[in-house]
């Protein structure tokens, strides 16, 4: 931890109309708070993984879809699917 203060400064200035956005991520085995006064750079910064933001974007794709409508079609391909035979050992 010496290391992480050391090589960073201990004060700065900004305007008193500027924000100042604090996030907290992870670097190595520590929590850390890094702290922005721009807020793209801030978005950024706390943004998720790429990985992360796909696997939520598809499980946001399917949120205007009429589950209703969904189930009944799945009701009706299984009355009209022809059942799989026994399995013998």
């Amino acid at each position: 931890m010496a290391s992480l203060e050391s090589s960073q400064p201990h004060s700065f200035t900004v305007r008193g109309d500027q924000p100042l956005i604090g996030v907290i991520t992870q670097e190595g085995d520590e929590e850390v708070v890094r702290y922005f006064t721009d807020e793209q750079a801030a978005e950024e910064a706390s943004a998720l993984p790429g990985s992360v933001q796909r696997a939520l974007a598809l499980a946001g794709a399917w949120k205007d879809m009429d589950w209703g409508e969904a189930l009944e079609d799945l009701d009706r391909i299984r009355h009209e699917s022809k059942p799989t035979p026994p399995i013998e050992l």
